[in-house]
């Protein structure tokens, strides 16, 4: 038996499913847009954002909004948060561009501690400025003595005074006042760190470490500065201020046994050679490295 439909057949079960679907999508819920907090971000993302932060300091030099910014991950210490973030990508071979713009905004946020962020501000609050009231000196405007204005004639006065002109009293120029600029401790721009002491210690509990703490001239730390080790065949690059629990002027770098490792600092400045870990000895009597301990002050 032959049954000849046609065409029409086909053209109804193709209009009715498109009038399901349409229908379908029509009765579904939209989905509703939620704004987000960045401190409920996945892990990965908060670096992202983190990195972001310290790239927008890079370029506006902003510190106050940057610290808002981070404010918003909800840390308790973003510093920190930057320095685990360095290592990170230090162990991920990072470029050391891209690692030196967090430790810029490190290095920034330890050493102006009192540019904090308003806890009513957003994310895009401008930088607080700092006012000005004991700074500024009270200008004293001398006093000009007023002239009495002239008596008016009128129909009923039985004279007419003959107006004169008075002059108007010029006043002294005013003093211009001078600021006195508040004295602040800084240390040389440039100058280069020098090694002030050369140590070991044996510490089984943190063997074959290279230990560094830098000062400026003010006997601070200086966190935020490149390290470069060099050994045969290898480089390493890491900063100081990422171990805050110790110093912010603190750094180290894992030793090997046996190989002679060079420290550069101050871009190549300074450079220490013939480090190589001293052997130990345990109560137990097994040998173990031992630790290299160096400070460096900038003059």
């Amino acid at each position: 038996m032959n049954d000849h439909r046609g065409p029409w057949f086909i053209l109804t079960g193709l209009l009715l499913g498109i009038g399901i679907g349409i229908g379908i999508a029509w009765g579904m819920p939209q989905a509703q847009p939620v704004d987000t907090s960045p401190a409920s971000l996945r892990y990965d993302f908060k670096d992202e954002y983190r990195y972001m932060i310290a790239a927008a300091y890079a370029i506006s030099g902003d510190l106050g909004r940057a610290q808002a910014r981070l404010a918003t991950l909800n840390e308790s210490d973003p510093v920190q948060s930057l320095g685990e973030q360095a290592q990170r990508m230090l162990a991920q071979n990072s470029s050391i561009e891209r690692v030196r713009i967090l430790a810029n905004l490190s290095e920034a946020i330890q050493s102006q501690p009192q540019a904090t962020p308003s806890p009513q501000g957003g994310a895009d609050s401008p930088s607080p400025v700092t006012p000005l009231n004991e700074a500024s000196p009270t200008l004293e405007l001398p006093t000009a003595t007023p002239t009495p204005e002239p008596i008016e004639a009128t129909a009923d006065s039985r004279f007419t005074p003959t107006p004169t002109d008075t002059p108007f009293p010029t006043l002294p120029p005013l003093p211009t006042a001078t600021l006195r600029p508040t004295r602040t401790a800084t240390s040389t721009p440039g100058a280069p760190f020098t090694l002030v002491n050369q140590s070991t210690a044996c510490d089984p509990q943190q063997p074959g470490l290279l230990k560094v703490n830098l000062q400026n001239a003010l006997g601070q730390p200086a966190p935020g500065q490149e390290l470069v080790i060099t050994w045969f065949g290898g480089e390493e690059h890491f900063f100081t201020g990422f171990k805050n629990e110790i110093s912010p002027g603190y750094a180290d770098f894992t030793l090997a046994s046996g190989i002679e490792y060079a420290l550069s600092l101050s871009e190549g400045q300074t450079r220490i050679t013939g480090l190589i870990a001293p052997s130990c000895t345990g109560e137990d009597g097994k040998p173990y490295l031992g630790s290299i301990l160096l400070e460096f002050r900038q003059p």
